[in-house]
């Protein structure tokens, strides 16, 4: 290489002067004289064309080694193809399935591919000697490079990878080859393979002028990949050329990652004011956190940034749709995974209709869906149930024609969904079984144009991650060539795989500021540049040791294989020609991490720049804050925000004026202050639930109105969750999928709706005074229970079928002992079954109406069994599933605080139907399951006055607006009480002190001392 020359350098501005000093010595006789620059990578490429430009750029050709050997030997390896990362994974897979070997336990799992795949990467540019080496250090190492040669082999006919161009490319070059490229310029080289040395060897002995600008940092761990490389080529390079050991001329720390970044973004609007955006650059040292946490508040800032993006395509909402749909035939499409993917983007039904998510979802509830069949089963009967109720209503004698219209709307979306689910489903099973990669590629391909439809409308980034998706599934049809067995599993994987490492760059270089990793300071040349995270937990990190090449391995093969020692060189190396790309070096690092509560010390390549900046040599790292006043210190977030000369968001002048107590004109703002404040007072306010003055509220008193003694009880148990409930109409989402045993409504109902059948059916056949049922009758009712247990489980409302056996023959068994009970009740008061399901303000059955000071209260409901006594007393009884423990109050006051209204309401309506004023009436609850037990509340004068009282404070408190939340005294542990008070399951403390507070309020007298009078006697105390 007789005609080769070295130019050291620095790197950074003094590189890209060098850089056009030899080219213009290279074009000195006529400036058209051609000259390629061989580049460390693409972005170093566009900043030296940009510095070039400045004088000329005329017959200049710039291109990375393997872009030019792909250029000269692309054509001689036709017609072989590039292997691309499906080919060489699929070729993997192959391989593993005839003779895993050691890996035959995880030859299956993606990541097994994914690791193998990148080892192999490596491997590609060993030597014969080195690979056996390689198989000799480890107990992996025969199968790793048997299957290692086995897939380079398989690959060679009719596929090539970058190490076969390079190759290629350093046997073709000739000095005719080469003529046409004019001189040769080898910019900054790194650390160059084998395959790419030999490349640059070939070129160097083709050229007539080759000339190597090699950058160093005068650090000889950093420089040593760069000197080796040199070798590699046949140039030794002396020991010392220049001495250029970069600091930053600036450091920066901050409590944590968010707070310097926040600090760093500042700095920037600042520089801003001088400095164009182009020539300023963000590089951070790890991308999680500072990637996003970068774009994020730059974008804040209303800048514009370019470099690598922070999202990778397979986070995009359309590629998350694709993968996610396809994942669902491994369950046989999950309810709730399905509308989790159909909510990702704009989807459609197979008939080109946008699918309106959040009602399928909601119909998907009610039908009782869960997976599988039940998409048509339910789905059927749901529909058809919703016809039915349409049909019904239209036939009735005074048709509602938005009932019917709802109903029919019902059955139509039903349908529509019925329709779609059975189509995906069947063919997510179609493609299950497809068994070439052309026909199934091209149906997930058809498939995701199905549902997606025309994204052209869609964002930028939305419709690259479109076109990743299509040009990935089109790529995958070719590895049938390979023989490798098609399947929708490992297409996923593959396809998942691809699109994560498809990362889209954002925005244009030289528009805005740019923000890359450390490793892009290589040709970095700019006025000012920040380098943040570096603290040692972060840069240079934890070192994790490979699996399938760990540090034994890759000292045995050194050093044709890279080791780690090399590894964090290279960081090293990284770290220092970014404090050499700018005239002014900001480094920073977080003193600790607010979400671990630990903390962090600079890295150790940052020491040589605290030693400088302080002047004290010997500094260790661990003292570093003993020099506080030399370094920029952000003592936290509202430290640095209050004392900032130019805060960077419209958000952070808001804060600062806030903590200032200066007036922020943002309606939000303002109206946030004010809810703090009212909540946290002592008066009753709107933002309590005071809604006294708003229209539109329910009068019962005055208006023809009806309630349902339940809803006022429940008014009574907690005002907020009645007017949540109830008026707004705002009911707790339960999942199907969730259920895993009947729930105790659902108990209730099958117990009242069998009780109720069979009382009806054996009408004019009932029980006569003390007689008990007959077997006849006992085995009616286990018939009807039978019947409605399988119509409930039909619906889905069951839950689990293993567990729902078990319960099954419980319910059962308590419809025969409640019978047996009821056998040994009425014969003790000599009374007849006349009836079950006493209804009244339904189905064209007059209301109760109970008069009120304030007007009269019109009631509907509907008891559960009706008797009469030989002495003429009606008994009227609410059958309960559940425990008694919250009905014990009744016995000292008999409507509980207002929260249990239903048996005196009953005791009236029964003897309106049944009897006279003077009849006696006693009603009572029965909880069936619980031994029997009965609590009775006879109907007596003063029951009657209490009830008047209570039902008076209720729909007055209700007609003037108070709604506050009133808590469960009690925690929330193993349950939610109360999803109003507590709607994320955390705890309703906060809302409880509310109430604690609120009550007092003389507003709320009347009401507070019905549904909770200890908290007057213990203030009158």
């Amino acid at each position: 290489m007789s005609s080769t020359r070295i130019e050291s350098t620095a790197y950074g501005a003094a590189a890209l002067e060098r850089l056009q000093a030899v080219v213009a010595r290279l074009k000195a006789d006529d400036p058209m004289t051609p000259v390629t620059l061989l580049l460390p990578n693409n972005l170093s490429g566009v900043i030296a064309r940009r510095h070039l430009a400045r004088t000329s750029i005329g017959g200049l050709y710039l291109a990375t080694l393997e872009r030019l050997a792909e250029q000269i030997a692309a054509g001689s390896l036709a017609p072989r193809r590039p292997a691309t990362r499906p080919i060489v994974a699929a070729t993997w897979r192959t391989a593993l399935a005839k003779a895993p070997g050691v890996f035959a336990e995880v030859a299956e799992h993606p990541s097994t591919i994914q690791a193998l795949a990148a080892a192999h990467n490596e491997l590609r540019d060993l030597s014969d000697p080195a690979l056996d080496k390689v198989a000799e250090a480890s107990a992996l190492g025969p199968d790793l490079i048997r299957l290692h040669r086995q897939v380079t082999t398989e690959l060679g006919a009719d596929w090539y990878d970058a190490t076969d161009l390079l190759r290629a490319a350093a046997a073709a070059v000739t000095s005719a080859t080469v003529s046409e490229l004019g001189a040769l310029v080898l910019y900054l080289p790194q650390e160059l393979t084998q395959s790419e040395a030999a490349f640059v060897a070939a070129l160097g002995n083709a050229a007539a002028d080759l000339t190597v600008i090699v950058g160093l940092t005068d650090v000889r761990r950093a420089d040593r990949a760069v000197r080796r490389s040199l070798e590699r080529i046949g140039i030794d390079l002396p020991t010392s050329i220049s001495k250029n050991y970069p600091v930053a001329t600036e450091i920066l720390n901050a409590s944590d990652a968010d707070d310097e970044v926040r600090c760093v973004v500042r700095d920037v609007v600042s520089a801003l004011e001088q400095t164009p955006a182009h020539r300023i650059a963000v590089l951070y040292a790890a991308a999680s956190p500072y990637a996003r946490l970068l774009h994020e508040h730059l974008s804040a800032a209303d800048l514009e940034v370019n470099g690598p993006g922070t999202r990778p395509v397979h986070e995009r909402a359309i590629a998350r749709t694709l993968l996610e749909v396809l994942a669902l035939v491994d369950q046989d499409l999950p309810r709730a995974d399905v509308f989790r993917a159909l909510a990702n983007a704009p989807t459609r039904d197979f008939a080109g209709d946008r699918i309106p998510v959040p009602q399928w979802e909601r119909m998907s509830r009610a039908a009782g869906v869960v997976r599988g069949d039940d998409w048509d089963i339910r789905l059927a009967r749901y529909a058809e149930s919703e016809r039915r109720t349409a049909d019904q209503e239209e036939a009735a004698d005074d048709p509602r024609p938005a009932a019917v219209r709802r109903a029919q709307y019902n059955a139509t979306t039903a349908e529509r969904l019925h329709a779609f689910a059975s189509t995906l489903r069947r063919r997510l099973a179609d493609l299950a079984v497809l068994d070439t990669w052309f026909d199934l590629s091209a149906g997930v391909l058809q498939l995701f144009h199905d549902l997606l439809g025309d994204y052209s409308s869609l964002p930028m980034e939305e419709q690259y991650a479109a076109a990743a998706v299509e040009g990935s599934l089109k790529g995958l049809s070719t590895l049938d060539e390979l023989g490798t067995p098609a399947s929708l599993a490992v297409l996923r994987d593959v396809l998942d795989l691809e699109l994560q490492q498809s990362l889209p760059r954002v925005g244009t270089f030289g528009t805005g500021v740019l923000v890359a990793p450390l490793s892009a300071s290589i040709g970095l040349s700019a006025d000012i540049v920040y380098v943040v995270g570096l603290s040692e937990d972060l840069y240079p990190g934890r070192v994790h040791e490979d699996a399938l090449l760990p540090h034994r391995v890759r000292e045995a093969a050194a050093p044709e294989l890279a080791s780690f020692r090399d590894r964090l060189d290279e960081k090293q190396r990284h770290l220092l020609v970014a404090f050499s790309a700018g005239a002014r070096v900001v480094a920073s690092f977080p003193r600790g991490d607010l979400r671990r509560s630990s903390r962090r010390l600079p890295t150790r390549w940052l020491l040589g720049s605290l030693r400088e900046l302080t002047g004290d040599h010997a500094l260790p790292a661990t003292q570093w804050d003993r020099y506080g006043e030399v370094l920029r210190t952000s003592a936290s977030y509202a430290g640095s925000l209050t004392t900032a000369t130019m805060p960077a968001t419209e958000q952070e002048w808001q804060t600062r004026a806030a903590a200032a107590r200066l007036w922020v004109h943002d309606g939000v703002l303002v109206r946030a202050r004010e809810l703090l404040r009212g909540r946290g007072s002592m008066a009753f306010t709107r933002f309590d639930g005071d809604l006294s003055g708003v229209s539109g509220l329910p009068e019962f008193a005055v208006e023809e109105r009806i309630a349902s003694p339940t809803s006022l009880e429940s008014y009574a148990t907690c005002p907020h969750a009645y007017f949540v409930e109830r008026l707004l109409q705002v009911e707790p989402l339960e999942a199907p999928e969730d259920l895993l045993v009947i729930s105790p409504i659902q108990v209730g109902n099958l117990i009242h709706n069998s009780l109720d059948a069979f009382v009806s059916r054996l009408a004019g056949s009932l029980p006569g005074y003390g007689e008990p049922w007959t077997e006849e009758q006992r085995a009616l009712l286990l018939a009807i229970g039978a019947d409605l247990g399988e119509q409930f489980e039909a619906e889905g409302l069951t839950g689990h079928p293993r567990l729902w056996q078990r319960e099954r023959l419980r319910i059962l068994g308590d419809l025969m002992v409640l019978l047996t009970d009821d056998d040994r009740w009425r014969a003790s008061r000599s009374a007849s079954v006349v009836a079950s399901e006493l209804r009244f303000g339904f189905d064209g059955e007059p209301p109760v109406e109970i008069p009120v000071p304030s007007g009269r209260v019109l009631l509907r409901g509907s008891a559960d069994k009706v008797d009469l006594g030989a002495d003429g007393t009606i008994y009227v009884t609410d059958v309960k599933t559940g425990g008694f423990s919250r009905y014990e109050g009744i016995e000292s006051d008999p409507v509980a605080g207002g929260t249990k209204l239903q048996l005196p309401v009953y005791a009236y309506a029964a003897r309106a139907r049944l009897g006279e004023a003077s009849t006696p009436v006693e009603a009572s609850y029965w909880f069936v399951r619980r031994g029997g037990k009965r609590i009775p509340v006879p109907l007596t004068p003063e029951v009657e006055e209490r009830y008047v009282d209570t039902l008076d404070v209720i729909v007055s408190s209700i007609a003037a607006g108070y709604f506050p939340p009133k808590a469960p005294e009690v925690p929330d542990f193993l349950w939610v009480q109360c999803p109003y008070c507590n709607p994320d399951g955390l705890g309703h403390s906060e809302v409880r002190a509310r109430w604690d507070r609120k009550r007092h309020d003389p507003t709320l007298e009347r009401l507070v001392r019905l549904i909770d009078p200890t908290a007057l006697e213990a203030s009158d105390d």
